[in-house]
């Protein structure tokens, strides 16, 4: 591999924190990308991140380099913050040139050691340090998902390990993923698999209409009622995806894009509480993988009270373009909103 130091990599910005974990990912990342053109899916990161035991859902980009070092691309593409997670690794080819693979991961406070391995019925202690109302969410290997309460700066003891398999580990503050992880409970993590080829591409019509049928497919198969469609909120939903699609943010909400439930304000009466999901890949098959790596998206999709749905999706203007897709679970304690008639007293 193309050698490339800590202090090197720290030296092009001082913002930027050398990992192991994330190395150890990107190492495994790229040694599994057997192909021109292999892409890297949500389950190869995530199977990366999981036997490393890096704690964080981390950000990983691939770029070829025809003189071997690495692309200028891949570092402008790393967040221009203070703290922020860096691994990274590189192959080189016979014509001189290297591809690289880069991950990294905003620091968002501190979290105490955890192990990657656990034995059965065996509880643990989860403690942060630096998050505001944190959340806690926890995925068992059953697919079943579960909120519980967190107190920042105060070991939480985790006794729900009775069921071997991986659990995903998600602690959440406001509507950013702090950190996320696996837990491997009598058994052994997945085995690196080689990356695959070129992604098969949808629009963003098809993918919205495949997840909101996902989404019910999972309601039934777990007993809950299907949503209804609620169209009356679908064009707010399409603009909330586009916005997000134009500024490359996967965010519930941003400066530019205010979110659906702002946006509902403004068309129906503010009644709905709002469960909202939001993913970025390039098909439905990705985008679902992402959403149900996710403890805490995966109990919005299971929300037990809520009774209808709408779905909207954008495409960004990149090569190659990921689809953004906005779901939007709604429940009406006081029933569903009437549209507001401008003029009317």
């Amino acid at each position: 591999m193309v050698a490339l130091r800590a202090e090197s990599m720290a030296g092009l910005n001082p913002n930027l924190h050398p990992d192991a974990g994330l190395r150890a990912a990107a190492e495994e990342l790229i040694a599994g990308a057997t192909r021109v053109g292999a892409r890297l899916t949500p389950g190869a990161m995530r199977v990366a991140l999981g036997r490393s035991g890096y704690p964080r859902d981390a950000r990983f980009l691939r770029a070829h380099s025809p003189d071997a070092t690495i692309p200028q691309a891949l570092l402008e593409a790393i967040p221009d913050q203070v703290g922020v997670d860096i691994g990274w690794a590189s192959r080189p080819d016979a014509a001189g040139g290297a591809t690289w693979i880069v991950g990294w991961a905003p620091r968002i406070g501190t979290i105490d050691p955890i192990p990657r391995d656990i034995v059965l019925d065996q509880g643990l202690p989860l403690r942060t340090d630096g998050l505001v109302d944190p959340r806690l969410f926890i995925g068992s290997p059953d697919g079943r998902a579960k909120e519980l309460a967190m107190t920042d700066g105060t070991a939480r003891w985790l006794d729900v390990f009775h069921v071997p398999g991986e659990y995903r580990v998600e602690v959440v503050e406001g509507d950013r993923v702090a950190y996320l992880f696996s837990l491997f409970v009598d058994a052994a993590p997945p085995a690196a698999t080689p990356l695959p080829g070129p992604a098969e591409r949808q629009d963003a019509n098809t993918v919205a209409a495949d997840l909101a049928a996902r989404v019910n497919h999972l309601r039934v198969s777990t007993g809950l009622a299907p949503l209804r469609p609620f169209a009356r909120l679908e064009p707010e939903t399409i603009a909330q995806a586009a916005c997000l699609a134009s500024t490359g943010e996967v965010a519930h909400s941003t400066p530019r894009c205010p979110g659906v439930p702002a946006m509902a304000e403004r068309s129906s009466h503010p009644r709905a509480r709002h469960h909202e999901d939001v993913v970025a890949a390039d098909n439905t098959e990705e985008s679902w993988e992402r959403l149900f790596d996710s403890p805490g998206h995966r109990l919005n999709l299971l929300c037990p009270s809520c009774t209808h749905l709408t779905v909207g999706a954008a495409t960004e203007a990149t090569d190659p373009a990921r689809v953004f897709t906005v779901i939007e679970l709604m429940e009406f304690p006081e029933g569903e909103p009437v549209p507001i008639i401008r003029g009317r007293r």
